[in-house]
């Protein structure tokens, strides 16, 4: 081995993960999940956290679940739609909780003081408006406009957004106001597992006319057979509404007086 290569090959060596170009390290921190992105990869040292801004970090947003099954639209393929689905719904709380109040302590944030909606802005202002999947928490269909105010933001600021995830979610009339308002030219929808009256559902069918896929299995809600779904539905080119049921599980529990009550159990 001539000198000049013996030279390069020991500056090769001695190079640390630091000294890497920015836009690799970028593409190595979008494999990470979104906990090691805010939490750890920052405070390894300046290079890292250079990094971190790039945009193409955020492009794909996925808050912290329960497992790892995520509808991702672009790595879908037939193995993924077959996998089998685990409703978590308390472990998934339990987590995005430790997440939030995590972020909050080694932030300095008071959590009296701290904003979920103003906290889900800031993860999707890291994308610099080139968002194109979100993953939303299904706790957070439980506080007040929270869902709403993130996709009128996403709507305003990340014209390329293209697929949103939003499972085991109480879905009301503000959240599928909030879809076909802010975000209607979606292509990718998944709101497997939630709750979803049949009348939200038809709106949802007749006002998204991009999409591509709609994942709906094991919603409660409507039947998975219902005539009038199934022809709004016949447009889009994968609809996925296996296990949709108008009602929950039901029980019967008999009373101390005797008598029989029925009890709804959602999962």
């Amino acid at each position: 081995m001539d000198r000049p290569r013996k030279l390069n090959h020991r500056r090769n060596l001695n190079r640390s993960w630091e000294d890497m170009e920015q836009n690799c390290l970028a593409q190595v921190f979008i494999r990470v999940g979104l906990e090691s992105l805010l939490l750890f990869i920052p405070f390894v040292c300046k290079s890292w956290y250079r990094a971190t801004k790039n945009p193409a970090c955020w492009e794909r947003i996925i808050f912290p679940d329960a497992n790892d099954d995520v509808t991702d639209p672009f790595s879908l393929n037939d193995a993924v739609l077959d996998r089998p689905w685990t409703t978590a719904n308390r472990t998934e709380n339990q987590r995005f909780d430790v997440f939030i109040r995590t972020f909050a302590r080694e932030n300095d944030i008071l959590w009296r003081h701290f904003s979920i909606t103003n906290f889900m802005k800031m993860v999707i202002d890291r994308s610099s408006g080139s968002l194109r999947f979100l993953k939303i928490p299904g706790l957070l269909s439980h506080y007040m406009f929270a869902i709403h105010k993130t996709l009128q933001h996403v709507g305003k600021c990340c014209k390329n957004f293209a697929g949103m995830q939003l499972t085991n979610a109480a879905i009301g009339p503000s959240v599928v106001e909030a879809i076909v308002t802010f975000v209607p030219n979606l292509s990718f929808l998944s709101l497997r597992g939630s709750q979803i009256p049949r009348e939200l559902m038809v709106m949802l069918l007749k006002e998204m006319k991009n999409l591509v896929l709609l994942d709906v299995r094991e919603c409660v809600g409507f039947d998975q057979q219902d005539e009038e779904i199934l022809r709004l539905a016949s447009e889009i080119p994968t609809f996925l509404c296996r296990g949709a049921r108008i009602f929950a599980q039901e029980h019967l529990l008999r009373m101390s007086d005797g008598s029989l009550v029925h009890v709804i159990a959602l999962d």
